[in-house]
């Protein structure tokens, strides 16, 4: 669940990112949203990697 959750994060934070940097969500900007996103899927990936190595 951990790798679907990281997957999605990055794909949503990367299309924010890249094509709708100026887009505003409350307070937040698309841009920043969109690299926190993707660092938190990150995160979320590794971990899910690292759990299943016995």
């Amino acid at each position: 669940m951990k790798r679907i959750f990281g997957l999605a994060a990055i794909i949503a934070g990367g299309v924010l990112a890249l094509f709708f940097p100026d887009l505003e969500f409350a307070w937040f900007r698309g841009r920043p949203l969109g690299i926190v996103l993707v660092v938190i899927g990150g995160i979320e990936l590794l971990e899910s990697a690292r759990r299943r190595k016995p």
